[in-house]
């Protein structure tokens, strides 16, 4: 079943193919605003869309030679 919204804790543990994030990575992330998050109580959610644009954004290119 894929889930349209995710916590801290699933992204931590890697969600739906994607890499796991550690909870230090992703606090830090939300801190410098590098990531997009909600908010929802005290429990800060993510969209799988959200985590792949921040990898996406965060490729490195080899160097060509």
């Amino acid at each position: 079943m894929i889930k349209e919204y995710y916590t801290t804790e699933e992204v931590s543990k890697g969600i739906d193919g994607l890499l796991p994030i550690s909870k230090t990575t992703l606090r830090n992330l939300r801190t410098a605003r590098k990531i997009k998050f909600s908010k929802v109580g005290n429990v800060c959610v993510y969209k799988k869309q959200w985590i792949q644009d921040y990898i996406d954004k965060n490729e490195v290119q080899p160097i060509a030679g």
